[in-house]
């Protein structure tokens, strides 16, 4: 649809913070459903270690999004808004594929190897769709090669040694909160160096 507007009229422009925030309303909406997940592992039964690194992972990832989309876009961009809408198509796939797996890899009738697997992939698809977008972030924001290098090395590093791992859904979920909070921490690090080096006064995330 938006596609089917752009070509009818060329000068067709969008209010950039405002679909900004309705797509992150509807990404709120996705985390929501993993807090709902997530909140079978609370309950006095069922509560253990998993519960804290799920929670872990979530935050992580919620900060990573948020850090993106909420702090480093460039809202003045002239851009017209259907990459944004596009890209995050594997935004919400992934976010579902990681709500699924969290009971998934828990499960011991399941295949381990195949749950790791339909985990990082959901990962994967989150954590690339955020970082596509770094190109229309404020000048000043945008990732240069190494950053887009670090973040992919996590990745892969974790992918690789939770597939090792597969058959002990302790460590792999581990691994997978090592990674959430790694690329978040990259994140907040690169913002807050960059805003600080170009003197910005409103350097701080929150």
């Amino acid at each position: 649809m938006p596609s089917i507007l752009l070509n009818k009229d060329k000068h067709y422009q969008v209010n950039l913070p405002h679909l900004i925030e309705r797509i992150s309303l509807l990404v709120i909406i996705t985390f929501g459903e993993m807090i709902t997940n997530l909140a079978n592992f609370f309950t006095i039964e069922n509560f253990s270690i998993y519960s804290v690194l799920y929670l872990i992972i979530m935050i992580s990832l919620f900060l990573f999004y948020f850090g993106q989309f909420d702090h480093a876009i460039d809202e003045k961009s002239n851009q017209k808004g259907l990459f944004l809408i596009y890209s995050h198509y594997p935004i919400f796939i992934g976010l579902m594929m990681m709500t699924v797996s969290m009971s998934f890899l828990l499960n011991p009738e399941a295949n381990r190897l195949f749950a790791t697997s339909f985990s990082y992939i959901g990962f994967g698809l989150f954590q690339a769709a955020v970082l596509v977008n770094g190109p229309h972030n404020k000048h000043y924001l945008r990732y240069s090669k190494s950053y887009y290098c670090v973040q992919a090395t996590l990745y892969l590093a974790a992918f690789i040694l939770s597939l090792i791992f597969a058959s002990n859904p302790i460590i792999v979920v581990s691994i997978t909160t090592i990674l959430a909070l790694a690329i978040a921490i990259h994140f907040i690090y690169f913002y807050m160096t960059q805003n600080k080096k170009y003197s910005k006064s409103n350097w701080e995330l929150f």
